[in-house]
């Protein structure tokens, strides 16, 4: 295989987002864009609440019960949602009413995951249990198998891609996970990458053709290019994340933090040819955990030996800590700041930046210290 690192769409910046009010997430699962209604709408696996999250960070219930606990997608004024018991339900995105609520039969143990749109009237649903891909008409609710086994091995995430004719399926399986492309013609299954990954979750694709992969056992968001010819590479460290969803908005990633019951948008930008940390000697990945308490990682990586110069700043631009003044050679480094030592337990809450310098240039993360 091809490494990854003769392209990459680089995290320029991380934004946390806890929610400016009550933090109303439970086992948050899947995020989608209410483009219409400029506002984010998240499932919950442990209540089953659809949360609404609009342009400041607020979150309320858009349907308390709504039994959604799993994928989600946005047809038109309509949300779709997977839930319990093979339960696909939707509700009208103006009135908030139940709009459907039907059940795929089988056995209740063979639970449905992910779901998708192909814009002719059609849903996808994802069994991983049965290695099945259903395809649901929504004007008559008639279901059927679309496509089975032929390589499936606990499908999960649906992507749609539609000038290819086909749906982008990422098995759910240990060791070693497949990527599917499913032909909307004749529903054929062939593969487009075998991964090494422990049961990865979802995948989404950005307007460049980039595809990211995210799941709650790996440690971050994976990124790789349009025709799957590369080697997957970590972009984004971060833990539990289950779904990413790209925004084409303002060409972000939305992530859920499912154990931290948070979420994230993550800024992208495009480098052009070459890895950042190739072209420009460095990268400063985001600093994680993301909002932190007691303690905070900064990782950064070099490709040869530099002077380094790692510090720390508060909201008023007042230095706080230098972690890092020495010369370092090439690879990665994991710097820790604890902030619960006596020494630093008076720092107020609130934004911290940590600004590093390499050779003459500086770049900087920001993160939220709670307490």
């Amino acid at each position: 295989m091809k490494t990854f690192s003769g392209f990459l769409l680089f995290l320029v910046l991380l934004i946390p987002c806890t929610g400016h009010s009550q933090n109303l997430l439970n086992g948050p699962q899947k995020i989608v864009v209410d483009s219409k209604r400029n506002r984010l709408l998240v499932s919950n696996f442990n209540t089953g609440a659809l949360v609404q999250i609009d342009s400041l960070g607020n979150q309320s219930y858009l349907v308390q019960s709504a039994g959604f606990v799993d994928g989600l997608e946005i047809v038109g004024d309509t949300v779709y949602g997977v839930g319990n018991n093979r339960k696909i339900r939707a509700y009208d995105l103006v009135t908030n009413q139940l709009a459907m609520d039907t059940t795929i039969p089988g056995a209740a143990a063979n639970y449905l995951s992910s779901i998708a749109y192909d814009s002719a009237g059609h849903l996808f649903i994802s069994c991983p249990q049965e290695n099945v891909i259903y395809r649901m008409r929504i004007s008559d609710r008639m279901c059927w198998q679309f496509a089975s086994n032929n390589g499936l091995n606990k499908p999960n995430g649906i992507l749609l891609e539609k000038e290819k004719n086909r749906i982008v399926v990422i098995d759910d399986s240990p060791g070693t996970s497949l990527i599917h492309a499913i032909s909307l013609a004749d529903s054929s299954v062939s593969t487009l990458y075998v991964t090494s990954f422990n049961r990865p979750d979802g995948i989404t694709r950005d307007k460049f053709g980039y595809h990211y992969i995210g799941g709650y056992y790996l440690p971050g968001i994976y990124i790789t290019d349009a025709g799957f010819s590369q080697d997957p590479e970590l972009f984004f460290a971060g833990n539990n994340i289950v779904y990413p969803t790209y925004d084409k908005s303002d060409h972000s990633l939305l992530i859920t933090h499912y154990n931290a019951n948070t979420w994230e948008r993550v800024p992208l930008t495009t480098t052009g040819v070459g890895p950042e940390y190739l072209n420009d000697r460095f990268v400063l990945y985001p600093v994680s955990p993301n909002p932190f308490k007691t303690g905070a990682t900064v990782r950064f990586a070099l490709n040869r030996s530099f002077p380094v110069r790692l510090d720390v700043y508060d909201s008023t631009g007042i230095l706080v800590k230098t972690l890092v003044n020495e010369e370092k050679g090439p690879g990665t480094y994991d710097v820790a700041w604890e902030t619960a030592s006596r020494s630093v337990t008076e720092l107020a809450p609130g934004f911290y930046y940590f600004r590093m310098t390499v050779n003459g240039i500086t770049r900087t993360q920001k993160a939220l210290l709670i307490r």
